[in-house]
């Protein structure tokens, strides 16, 4: 199996996310997304920051198929940041 780049895993996780509105299904998505991004040598914020620019650009691109992402999106950041 080839080895995916974090360019090719943003694009697969978005894809995923915008053929569902499965809340669950997406955060499954977005969590290995991040999982797969902090392994291939970033850290914790970095993954965060080039997964959060890339949903950002799909949901500009097509906000009505990226909403149930950006909503939970928006949900993960806020659980992140809470003390």
């Amino acid at each position: 199996m080839p080895e995916m780049n974090p360019i090719e895993v943003m694009a697969e996780c978005i894809e995923k996310c915008k053929a569902t509105t499965d809340r669950d299904v997406i955060a499954h998505c977005v969590s290995e997304a991040l999982g797969f991004l902090q392994v291939d040598e970033e850290t914790e914020d970095d993954a965060f920051a080039l997964l959060c620019g890339a949903i950002a650009d799909a949901a500009q691109e097509d906000p009505v198929r990226c909403a149930a992402l950006l909503e939970v999106w928006t949900d993960l950041e806020q659980q992140r940041q809470a003390p």
